[in-house]
């Protein structure tokens, strides 16, 4: 789970930080310019490297005191 955390690409962890505050996919695609699908793309990603199911599942993974290094 943790260890998937290592595998992200450093768009994915962009990605996650910006999950982590609580951005949609909409407003996480504006910031990055690019696509809505393509984060839905990343979003999948990084759901499989790091063995959860969905965004819920992610925050519980990911406590305020895991940070990730972009």
């Amino acid at each position: 789970m943790l260890k998937g955390l290592q595998l992200l690409t450093q768009r994915e962890k962009q990605v996650v930080e910006l999950i982590l505050k609580g951005y949609s996919n909409k407003k996480i695609a504006n910031i990055l310019y690019v696509s809505e699908r393509t984060i839905k793309f990343h979003c999948s990603n990084i759901y499989a490297k790091c063995e959860v199911g969905n965004r819920n599942q992610l925050f519980s993974l990911l406590s305020p005191s895991v940070r990730i290094v972009v």
